[in-house]
């Protein structure tokens, strides 16, 4: 019996961009399931993070066109929603303290210029293009820090080292990459990604 080989993103793409119906139903229900449950770890309610995430993926397929590759689709994917959620949050809560009016005037300002939202966009996948480059044990306390919002003592906890020690890793991933994203911006992603290799 044949085996269907399992398309990857890039050829659902590349499909999807050339009117592919099914593709855009296999590529939709591949990352439904991880975008609800990202959305649902930012606003904590399950019909709320049902809507997001449709959202989200719909605006994704959008601007499927702009998807250019520097870094996997999984990881575009995931900063479109964690800046659609961020966004709905912030319109949501009305009720808050200057700075979040500040906020909110920033997320209206933002909807609307879909080209910046585009340039950030572009600059969030920089990073994790970058970060995805960084030594392993250096990625994962970032992604568990900044990507997962671990708290230091769960961190602590979960990698068997000091607070001391949590801490000065964290400030040095943050410094070498720091340094290299000035190096993407300025001279470009090749570059910066070669003084990581």
């Amino acid at each position: 019996m044949k085996t269907e080989v399992r398309k990857s993103d890039e050829e659902l793409i590349t499909s999807i961009l050339a009117n592919d119906t099914d593709a855009l139903g296999e590529l939709y229900n591949r990352y439904y399931k991880k975008v609800f449950q990202k959305c649902l770890s930012l606003v904590k309610d399950p019909d709320e993070a049902f809507d997001l995430a449709q959202e989200a993926l719909l605006k994704a397929f959008d601007h499927l066109k702009n998807f250019r590759k520097d870094s996997s689709f999984s990881t575009w994917l995931y900063i479109i929603a964690h800046r659609h959620c961020l966004l709905a949050l912030r319109k949501k809560n009305k009720n808050g303290v200057q700075s979040t009016e500040a906020l909110d005037e920033e997320a209206d300002r933002l909807a609307e210029n879909s080209d910046e939202v585009e340039r950030r966009i572009e600059s969030e996948t920089i990073m994790f293009s970058l970060i995805n480059q960084l030594p392993e044990a250096d990625k994962e306390l970032l992604f568990l820090k900044y990507r997962e919002g671990e708290s230091i003592e769960s961190l602590q906890e979960k990698l068997q080292l000091s607070t001391s020690a949590i801490k000065m890793r964290l400030k040095r991933s943050k410094e070498k990459l720091n340094n290299v994203y000035v190096v993407a911006l300025s001279v470009g992603l090749a570059e910066a990604l070669a003084m990581l290799a």
